[in-house]
């Protein structure tokens, strides 16, 4: 057996080697971060029980600006939920209005970070819980978490010293933000910025100064509004100025912000729309037109949809997302029945011949241009007893008002429909709809858009909890985890929805059914799509980790129900490197399901499938 003897100066030596090479190691590992945002908030989620984030209500403070006097609440939040739903980038939300701020809120059991980055919306409130600021301080110094913070809601002394600014504060001002030094976050970008059409507005500009180390990219004015600051530990601190409610009214600061994730997590994979439309029409199945004198006309035949509307279709590859109405009020029995079976003629003595355009609507179904989504169940008053009542009422009297017709919300006698009748309604109109035309509807529509609004009785809330992954036409984002009220950035950062011509119901198509292809001329160049696609990547859970140094694997995660749309069709993602990490790490190898792939990294392609798919990178150093 050999003995090996150490000196003190050799033991010294050896302890130091070994005490630098883990130290570098960690410090290395400190680069290695999941694929999850944390969006940290003040007390800008009004609902008490983290559900629904609808836009804030008036604060009741004076503007003075407007001819509405009232200050409307702060929309920060409710943008950012949007945007990164739209990206499909997994959040999770802390909310320090109803949360004791823990270190474990960003760790795991096992004391690794569970984000890659935190984003900042910590509005100043004393009705925060007590928070310990200086946990983030830890997760950025110590963990090598990215920090994202936004416009004025950095008044935590704790928040501006990992920025390395002082918050001075903010004055109105029209000059534009311009791009000043060349950074990952800004390449390609316009500069000046150009808001959004139809934003203008009172904007306030936040005044900052700069300390330890941090690097203005974006000023307007001569004062900074974006900055960025690396640390030894791996974190990388991005602020972002500008007015809290008009920041993403910039298209250039919403690419800004998703590539500060990227900046600051290393890696990331989003979904962007450049041409998609989602074309929508109302209405068929529904008795209204049989009953409504303003709104009268003969239910679409077979010949009529396949010449007018699967022709097209079918010309353009294009998909039109129809919500069907399954059940039919039957004036003369005093009863609901499925709709789809009945031919007669009506009260007007028009022929009326559901039974043909069943046929039509399934052929069009079965040819994959016709996608089912849910219009309710009758489009018209669960109660049609109750005084004045409408079962046998003359067809020119209380038959032709337009309260009768709306299903979720009683605008004839001015008050809600229950939440127990609504979920009912709902449920029984999903199942069908399923057994008229094979499909189960992900997208729900209230009748003519008349809702109950309160909270027990919210309709988009039952919708949700329904099981419908969206809502209206742009009412929003249904999930389990939440539910997003009035959507923002349609044609930007997700698709463009349009109604179908002439007039988005089949209402039109009755009577100049040869203006329904016109679409085609109006968005030349559009891609129009199954709303179901567009749900799938709402809801796609996906995650990233990696597994050692160079080898980083990212899963995604497609729900069967939500996104059963991609069990027959593949999917596409942008998967964007920061330069650092390729500067560091090199250009890595990949495979998706095991499959290598040759073309770049920039654009993802998933082959079909529900559940699990992975993409895996091997990097070269």
């Amino acid at each position: 057996m050999n003995t090996i003897f150490f000196n003190k100066k050799t033991t010294i030596a050896t302890f130091l080697l070994l005490f630098i090479t883990v130290t570098n190691v960690f410090s290395a590992n400190k680069n290695l971060k999941p694929f999850k945002v944390v969006v940290v908030i003040g007390t800008q989620w009004e609902d008490p029980s983290s559900y629904v984030v609808a836009i804030p209500k008036p604060t009741g403070k004076y503007s003075g600006y407007d001819a509405a006097p009232e200050v409307q609440g702060a929309t920060d939040f409710h943008h950012l939920t949007i945007l990164l739903k739209s990206w499909g980038i997994p959040f999770d939300i802390i909310r320090l209005d109803q949360q004791l701020m823990d270190r474990y809120m960003f760790l795991d059991m096992y004391d690794e970070p569970k984000y890659g980055t935190i984003i900042w919306d910590v509005n100043k409130s004393d009705k925060l819980l007590h928070p310990d600021y200086s946990i983030i301080t830890e997760m950025v110094e110590d963990y090598g978490i990215g920090l994202i913070a936004l416009s004025d809601r950095i008044s935590q002394p704790e928040i501006q010293s990992l920025l390395g600014l002082k918050y001075i504060g903010s004055w109105e001002s029209n000059t534009k933000m311009e791009i000043i030094s060349e950074h990952f976050l800004t390449k390609g970008l316009n500069s000046p910025f150009e808001i959004d059409e139809g934003f203008d507005g009172h904007k306030q500009r936040q005044r900052v100064e700069l300390q330890n180390g941090a690097k203005v990219i974006v000023e307007q004015g001569g004062y900074p509004q974006v900055t960025v600051r690396e640390f030894t530990s791996g974190g990388y601190t991005v602020w972002i100025g500008g007015d809290h409610n008009y920041l993403f009214y910039f298209g250039d600061i919403r690419t800004l912000l998703r590539r500060a994730i990227t900046w600051t997590v290393g890696y990331s994979l989003y979904k962007t729309y450049e041409n998609e439309i989602i074309m929508i029409m109302d209405d068929p199945g529904g008795s209204q037109n049989t009953y409504l004198e303003h709104w009268h006309h003969p239910a679409l035949t077979e010949e009529v949809i396949d010449k007018y509307m699967i022709k097209p279709l079918k010309e353009n590859n294009a998909v039109l997302n129809i919500n069907f109405v399954p059940g039919f009020v039957n004036d003369k029995k005093g009863r609901l029945e499925p709709t789809w079976k009945e031919q007669y003629v009506d009260g007007f003595g028009v022929k009326q011949d559901y039974v043909s355009g069943k046929r039509g609507y399934e052929k069009g179904i079965k040819q994959g241009v016709f996608e089912v989504m849910c219009h309710g169940l009758t489009h018209m008053q669960p109660d049609l007893v109750s005084k004045p009542g409408w079962y046998g009422a003359p067809i020119d009297e209380e038959k032709a008002e337009v309260g009768w017709y709306r299903e979720f919300s009683d605008t004839r006698r001015q008050k809600e429909i229950p939440a127990a009748e609504q979920l009912w309604r709902m449920n029984t109109a999903k199942d069908w709809i399923m057994e008229q035309f094979g499909k189960t509807p992900l997208e729900f529509c209230a009748g003519g858009l008349g809702m109950s609004t309160s909270y027990n009785n919210n309709t988009v809330k039952l919708a949700g909890k329904a099981g419908f992954g969206w809502c209206g036409w742009k009412e929003g984002y249904l999930g389990k985890d939440m539910v997003i009220l009035k959507w923002e950035f349609l044609g930007k950062e997700s698709p463009l929805i349009a109604p179908s011509l002439p007039d988005a119901h089949n209402y039109g198509i009755t009577y100049a059914p040869e203006k329904f292809a016109a679409i085609f001329e109006e968005y030349p160049n559009g891609r129009f799509i199954s709303i179901n696609e567009f749900i799938g990547y709402l809801h796609a859970n996906n995650s990233g980790k990696w597994a050692d140094e160079k080898k980083l694997s990212i899963t995604l995660n497609y729900d069967s129900h939500y996104c059963r749309y991609f069990a027959e069709h593949p999917t596409s993602w942008h998967l964007e490197l920061a330069d650092w990490l390729i500067s560091e790490k090199g250009t890595p190898k990949m495979n998706i399901d095991g499959e290598n792939i040759n073309s770049g990294y920039s654009i993802i392609k998933v082959p079909e499938g529900v559940g699990e798919h992975t993409v895996k990178m091997e990097f070269d150093r």
